[in-house]
């Protein structure tokens, strides 16, 4: 059984009478508003005798019990001391799957909500006094393969619990102002200095961007780094036997997209594909999943600001992607997993030169209804 002690400050007269009658000496006066309160560790020692709720005049006192069944289930666990019944919780759950038991108002899960759950842990974020937290999916931390791969790991079921989670710190976010100018301070870079970025470096923008909003919080994004230049030179080397490929075969398709000019710069040591950048970060994930295109897309937007951010530059790879779909050589020298597909590749290295003016864009065009 667990039990708290709860006051109801508009019936509450700051007599003290609670804090005398209590046998144990467990409730406390606050020096500046004279409110009573327990004291640390008063929850374990409290006997339950309620003489503090009898003596209370006004019925300002309520001492409340909740067996552990009440407050445990199998999807999250409600700190009964902390939770302040404010119905926050359930007002966040993107699939509303948190009601409030009428009899004591613990928030409680609606049937087979374990099922529906997303994992998102805005229930977690959003609680004030860090009362709730979530059975889910722990993400692993970010780890180098003995072969140079990036991956998360290990992952395991775990409790997604408010002391483990970042607080966030008000202090570090931007002004309206600032973010304004630095989404439209940002450019997409194709000069690129030789320079290696350190797997650091990169490794920081990839744990940035995996923070990116997916559909359904499948956090689908799988990351494959290419990090020696020289292969990105090789890679860059087969998306142009693409472009022969297509000029010959699909001649229309090829004029559209200006190969023969791509093949011709090629040829006389100009690198229009990948822009001679020294790493190409691709964004993978299974073909089949349901939103998959776009959960990519926008893990890659993230990743491109959190390049900028770091002092990197970065540039959209549109036509290494596209190889990577559509001609099997590619494909083969990606070693994708089976099943999955490339939904984007993004150039980065450090820019050769600054921006120093925004230039100009067109106004956009709103419609209000």
């Amino acid at each position: 059984m667990i039990v708290q002690f709860q006051v109801d400050p508009q019936k509450c007269k700051r007599s003290g009478i609670c804090a005398v009658s209590c046998p144990a000496k467990l409730i406390s006066i606050n020096k500046i508003d004279k409110h009573p309160y327990w004291i640390e560790g008063a929850e374990q020692k409290c006997i339950k005798c309620e003489h503090c709720v009898a003596a209370c005049p006004n019925h300002a006192i309520t001492i409340k019990k909740f067996r552990e069944d009440e407050i445990r289930n199998n999807l999250f666990k409600i700190d009964a001391l902390k939770c302040k019944y404010d119905g926050i919780c359930a007002t966040v759950c993107p699939l509303q799957l948190i009601i409030f038991n009428k009899t004591d108002k613990i928030p409680t899960p609606i049937e087979k909500a374990e099922k529906q759950c997303i994992h998102c842990g805005h229930c977690v974020a959003a609680c004030p006094t860090g009362a709730f937290s979530l059975k889910t999916v722990k993400p692993g931390k970010l780890c180098v393969d003995f072969d140079g791969t990036l991956y998360y790991g290990p992952i395991s079921l775990q409790t997604m619990k408010p002391e483990d989670c970042e607080q966030v710190n008000a202090s570090l976010l931007p002004s309206a102002e600032q973010v304004g100018h630095f989404l439209r301070t940002r450019r997409s870079v194709r000069a690129y200095k030789s320079q290696p970025v350190d797997r650091a470096t990169l490794s920081g923008i990839i744990d940035i961007a995996r923070y990116a909003p997916t559909a359904r919080n499948l956090q689908p994004v799988n990351w494959l780094v290419i990090e020696n230049a020289g292969e990105v030179s090789l890679l860059t080397g087969l998306v142009i036997e693409w472009m022969r490929h297509t000029i010959n075969e699909e001649p229309e398709i090829a004029k559209s997209m200006n190969m023969k000019r791509l093949v011709d710069d090629w040829n006389k040591g100009i690198d229009r594909i990948c822009r001679s950048a020294p790493h190409v970060i691709v964004a993978h994930t299974r073909e089949d999943l349901t939103g998959a295109q776009t959960s990519c897309a926008i893990a890659l937007t993230y990743l491109e600001l959190a390049a900028f951010s770091a002092g990197l530059g970065a540039c959209w790879a549109g036509f290494f992607n596209a190889a990577a779909n559509f001609y099997p050589p590619m494909k083969e020298a990606l070693g994708l997993p089976d099943g999955h597909q490339s939904f984007g590749a993004m150039m980065i290295g450090y820019p050769r030169y600054q921006y120093h003016r925004i230039p100009l864009r067109k106004k956009a065009i709103v419609t209000w209804r």
